[in-house]
């Protein structure tokens, strides 16, 4: 048996509903444009970002505030050899270029060649004890497979910190990243993108959007001019009306297709709740665990787990909730039920986040439906979805 969601939203069409309250501060944020090239989205507009391989849309991209600590990340220049705010680590070969890949055509690239020697640059970055950070760079083109090592590096590092590589291909349109792990000691680190970083090599490189970001895996690309700058978090409501006209207080369903970057933490899908901790039913990951988990009177009722996620992989969650009648399921995967719970009375929805923690991640549909007759679910067909009862 089919019904017809009370709520639509279908955020792989690059349209938000006009019942959604959409901000974010500062033009600091960017996604993937249909074209395949990295826009800058202005404040307070929602970002639908797009595969750069296939340029299918992946929906509503909401994220965390993270700072960008590297200066010009442009890579600007008035001339010379290198980029403003850059040092030259070796080499006296420079050469700006408008990229035509990874970046959108307002930014730009760096080239370096060379010939059985090393071309690089390089800033001094300051690390907090303690803490991971990430840092990333485009590869816009490149003449010859190069060792990651070769190309981008973190150097003279503070006592006890490791980095880590975790992207070694060199391939053009990568986005390589390096995981940093600070201990007890702080200090700086030398930021070196390049040709022959670590030892002497030939050929040429092309590398854009350099980043530095605190936090436990990376985020999407945020443009620096002299200073380090902020991406504020992305947050999307309904209140008001614009909830109470659809929302059926004593039971219902929601399902949601998602794509997470990260499964650490909880990764909220979507959340009804009175903006309170009190009152919650929310549909999220909980580090790798599909959750839909309710809260009534500041008691949990339900927390059911339906299955495994992972990052960078899309699923679809469903919940039903009424009075000791709570199910969910992720995919066509097993129901599992909670026959205890009491209902919260809600007020809200929030989009991809509970007011502290953020999907990071996109989020192409969400139905809500408030039938008696069953729970809906998330089935694929031809690339589409389809809800059905059970």
């Amino acid at each position: 048996m089919s019904i017809l969601p009370e709520l639509a939203l279908n955020f792989t069409t690059g349209v938000l509903d006009p019942r959604i309250t959409f901000a974010r501060a500062l033009n600091t944020a960017t996604c993937v444009n249909s074209s395949g090239l990295i826009e800058i989205i202005n404040a307070d507009l929602p970002r639908f970002d797009y595969n750069p391989s296939t340029l299918a849309s992946r929906g509503l991209l909401i994220e965390e505030a993270r700072t960008n600590l590297v200066v010009n990340s442009s890579l600007a220049g008035t001339g010379g050899i290198n980029p403003t705010s850059w040092l030259r680590l070796l080499g006296t070969d420079g050469a700006q270029a408008v990229s035509s890949l990874a970046t959108a055509s307002t930014s730009n690239a760096w080239t370096f060649t060379a010939s059985s020697n090393r071309q690089a640059i390089y800033q001094v970055i300051s690390v907090a004890a303690n803490t991971t950070y990430y840092a990333t760079v485009y590869i816009e083109q490149t003449s010859a497979l190069q060792s990651i090592f070769n190309v981008f590096s973190l150097a003279f590092l503070p006592a006890g910190a490791t980095a880590t590589n975790e992207v070694t291909t060199t391939t053009a349109g990568t986005r390589v990243r390096i995981r940093l792990d600070v201990g007890a000691t702080a200090g700086t680190v030398q930021f070196r993108i390049g040709l022959g970083v670590g030892s002497n090599v030939s050929g040429t490189i092309t590398l854009s959007c350099p980043q530095f970001e605190a936090g436990a895996f990376a985020t999407s690309y945020i443009p620096t001019t002299t200073t380090a700058l902020t991406r504020n978090a992305d947050v999307a409501t309904m209140t008001g009306t614009n909830f109470s006209d659809w929302w059926q207080a004593t039971r219902g369903g929601a399902s949601v297709l998602a794509t997470p970057s990260t499964v650490s933490g909880i990764r909220p899908l979507v959340q009804f709740d009175d903006g309170t901790a009190n009152e919650i039913i929310a549909l999220r990951g909980n580090t790798t665990n599909p959750e839909l988990y309710i809260v009534d009177g500041g008691v949990d009722q339900a927390q059911l787990d339906a299955g495994t996620i992972a990052a960078n992989t899309a699923y679809s969650l469903t919940g039903w909730w009424q009075t000791n009648d709570c199910k969910a399921r992720k995919d066509s995967g097993a129901v599992v039920t909670d026959t205890t719970a009491t209902i919260p009375t809600v007020t809200q929805a929030r989009i991809g986040s509970d007011g502290t923690n953020y999907l990071n991640g996109t989020i192409a549909i969400i139905n809500y439906y408030d039938s008696f007759f069953g729970r809906p679910i998330y089935t694929r067909r031809k690339n589409k979805v389809f809800a059905s009862l059970l």
